[in-house]
């Protein structure tokens, strides 16, 4: 009897926060009166997948987040996902481009769950065989302790990785020149243009040489060009917390590489390297001011924002078309903007000195978080979804 969803642990995301993600949805499907089983691929891949090949009669529907299943095969080269005869939703918690390779192929009864409207319209347009694209972003992520506003140990809040231009530079020197030259005018204008996505980059300068791509095409030319993504995040992060210095408040920076920046060698900021998520939870709950720098999404919010709002921290993040549609600055949430960076040291002093004003922001970003912005609510969602093959 097909009455338990499968819950696939494929590959390990960042800090580890794929585990996470699952334990929310497993709690909250058993919730909703489902069964659930999660398999951990991380050892013995080959055998577990195999017995449950077996017992495929016994599964509802499965769930993954950026799959690596996409690749695998059973021995006749029958693909795993369409072997398992499931609806299989694959869950892509970053830009669909570094997931080219999985998205390119046809299966039966496969979904795939977004997180910013722009991925999911971007998977709908150039992977058309893919029938069911939906968007649903990350949960908030509550820890197990909110200290009071006067008990939070960190005045401002980073968390995030960094590599230098430098580094990355030297892989583009290695291109070919078309490609090479490709590269560069891409980031030239995002970088002019903090709400152009990539692929609209990239539909300009094939516009521009003259060149017409199939679909198809236009998705593997994207993929290939996946280190404009990876530079810009970088740049951006290296502004953003250069500017967030000079405020002269105390800031805490987690994450590897981020001492590779200058500008945060000064006396209000303390370094801390990478932590796993369970503790990042409690860091974002222990300050009254988190600094969110969003990795590229302009559709949508890195699910941080989500879990400061549910632990009474003020968010703090780039004003975009999606943040001024789906939050209002001053009342739930407080914007800045990128490109206009000298005013960030200023917005930063005067909001941490405005106590009452910072209660009354977390209070009622608070309240709509608990009331829309939870697991519970995006698993609620997610189930609506589910359908026989």
């Amino acid at each position: 009897m097909r009455d338990t969803i499968l819950l696939f642990e494929s590959r390990e995301l960042c800090y580890e926060s794929n585990d996470y993600f699952m334990e929310q949805l497993q709690h909250e499907f058993e919730n909703e009166g489902y069964k659930t089983e999660i398999c951990d691929l991380s050892e013995n891949m080959e055998e577990k997948l195999e017995e449950l090949i077996l017992r495929r009669q016994d599964f509802l529907a499965a769930f993954d987040f950026n799959s690596m299943l996409t690749r695998a095969e059973l021995d006749d080269g029958t693909p795993y996902i369409d072997g398992l005869g499931v609806p299989f939703f694959n869950y892509l918690v970053d830009h669909p481009l570094y997931h080219h390779g999985g998205l390119r192929r046809h299966f039966k009864g496969y979904s795939v769950i977004c997180i910013d409207n722009c991925h999911g319209e971007y998977v709908r347009t150039y992977y058309p065989h893919i029938k069911n694209v939906f968007v649903v972003p990350l949960g908030a992520m509550e820890a197990k302790m909110c200290p009071s506003f006067k008990e939070k140990r960190f005045e401002l809040l980073f968390m995030g990785t960094y590599v230098p231009a430098e580094d990355i530079y030297r892989e583009i020197k290695e291109y070919s020149p078309d490609h090479k030259k490709e590269v560069l005018q891409l980031l030239e204008w995002m970088e002019e243009d903090c709400e152009l996505t990539q692929e609209a980059a990239l539909r300009r300068y094939l516009k521009e040489m003259g060149e017409e791509l199939t679909k198809e095409e236009f998705a593997g030319r994207l993929h290939k060009d996946y280190i404009v993504d990876r530079y810009l995040r970088f740049a951006k992060r290296k502004d953003i917390l250069s500017a967030a210095a000079e405020s002269g408040v105390p800031m805490a920076v987690v994450g590897h590489g981020l001492e590779e920046i200058p500008a945060l060698h000064k006396k209000n900021v303390t370094f801390y390297q990478g932590v796993g998520f369970a503790v990042s939870s409690q860091m974002i709950a222990d300050a009254k001011i988190l600094l969110n720098i969003t990795p590229g999404f302009l559709g949508g919010v890195h699910d941080r924002v989500y879990s400061a709002r549910i632990n009474h921290t003020l968010c703090f993040t780039e004003e975009n078309n999606y943040t001024k549609s789906h939050f209002t600055n001053g009342e739930d949430i407080v914007l800045y903007h990128e490109k206009k960076l000298e005013n960030l040291p200023g917005q930063i002093e005067s909001m941490i000195k405005d106590k009452d004003a910072i209660e009354k922001i977390t209070a009622n970003a608070y309240e709509k978080a608990s009331s829309q912005e939870t697991w519970h609510c995006r698993a609620k969602e997610i189930l609506k979804y589910l359908r026989p093959v």
